[in-house]
């Protein structure tokens, strides 16, 4: 039967694009008609592979909820289903049963069963600009992971056929280590709230993660990395840097600049990051390349573009200044890692903030800069 989520007809044509922008790049001399057909084809080529990945997306969903449902005979619920039942029944009223598990953690509480956890975590991990476009690892029993990957490649040589070979260096590896942090609030609620409302304990779930999510996804982007996640923006000591040549000011020509300095291989999957206010400012900028168009270009969704890639806001990202470091351009994937544990807590306590329950929840989230020829940093300075 075929898939509704045909991704792979835009990923073909996605291609096939890509190919003619291959082309016209590779001619001896492109002419300005040429340079306005590759920033068309760019953009066309960012939504196709853009739609694909929000369908693949959805099928990946879609076939969770299926896999949830199914397996449990006539009558009776599955195992799984009967732990989410237990713990939507504890989370309500306190009542522990069997089938919830208990953790051994210092930080105490009910691990959130399947497919609860997955509901939470990827609903507002897939909204975030680096959560969502990051590689994602889940972890499952330490809390760090090392991440090794060829930073250097090994020497490659030549010899006829029948010549020597000399021995040769293998590639350089760097191992950046992921380290997932905890990341706990506190939401309260009355326990008439918690009676009299349907579907209040999915409430309170969503709030709390989504405040989690949120904060971990903010410090995603410019954490310090001390007892949290060191941000993208942070990682200046791994990542590329340029200078925007202005004190406390960028430029329309920085642009262009990082798009050609980002290697090739990395530029197809390339996004700009910014924040809204770093955007007000480029989108008042000329294109250095045609100076009668705008750097930024917007389609009919609201989406901006930067020479065909697209951008990504996050109030988090650093403001212009002096010292800051306000846009990035990568290719999130290769470039930065994002890693979510799944012991995944909520304590439940109806004696400390009477007359409310209050709830205590838990979750270790990490990130890390991976791969780091894969994203430049524009700081705005001139030193």
């Amino acid at each position: 039967m075929k898939s509704r989520f045909d991704y792979t007809a835009l990923e073909g044509r996605a291609k096939v694009l890509q190919d003619e922008v291959t082309t016209l790049t590779a001619k001896a001399e492109t002419t300005p008609t040429d340079r306005d057909r590759i920033m068309g084809l760019m953009g066309e080529i960012h939504a196709l592979e853009e739609t694909a990945a929000q369908m693949k997306d959805a099928e990946l969903v879609e076939l969770r909820e299926m896999v949830a449902r199914q397996g449990a005979p006539i009558g009776e619920p599955s195992a799984e289903v009967q732990v989410e039942r237990d713990f939507r029944a504890y989370l309500r009223t306190g009542e522990i049963r069997n089938a919830s598990m208990s953790t051994t953690d210092a930080n105490g509480g009910y691990l959130v069963p399947e497919p609860l956890h997955a509901q939470m975590i990827e609903k507002v991990r897939l909204s975030d600009p680096i959560f969502g476009n990051a590689t994602l690892f889940h972890l499952t029993g330490d809390t760090t992971l090392m991440l090794p990957y060829k930073s250097a490649h090994g020497v490659v040589a030549n010899a006829t056929e029948t010549g020597a070979r000399s021995e040769q260096n293998a590639p350089t590896l760097t191992s950046p280590t992921l380290v997932c942090y905890d990341y706990y609030s506190d939401q309260r609620a009355s326990q008439q709230y918690l009676d009299s409302v349907v579907g209040a304990e999915d409430m309170l779930m969503g709030w709390m993660f989504e405040d989690i999510q949120e904060q971990a996804g903010a410090d995603a982007v410019n954490g310090s990395g001390t007892t949290k996640i060191k941000g993208l923006f942070a990682e200046t000591s791994a990542y590329t840097t340029k200078l925007s040549t202005s004190a406390g000011a960028i430029l329309n020509t920085n642009f262009l600049t990082l798009y050609f300095a980002l290697p090739v291989k990395f530029r197809k999957n390339a996004k700009w990051i910014m924040s809204g206010a770093t955007l007000a400012t480029a989108a008042a900028f000329a294109d250095p390349a045609a100076s009668t168009s705008p750097l930024c270009k917007q389609d009919v969704a609201g989406n901006w573009t930067i020479y065909g890639k697209g951008v990504l806001e996050s109030d988090s990202a650093p403001a212009i200044g002096a010292a800051n470091y306000p846009i990035a351009f990568a290719d999130i994937a290769a470039a930065y890692a994002v890693g979510i544990h799944r012991s995944t807590t909520i304590l439940r306590d109806p004696y400390t903030a009477t007359p409310k329950v209050r709830f205590y929840s838990l979750a270790r989230l990490g990130g890390c800069a991976w791969n780091y020829q894969a994203a430049l940093l524009l700081k705005s300075n001139n030193s």
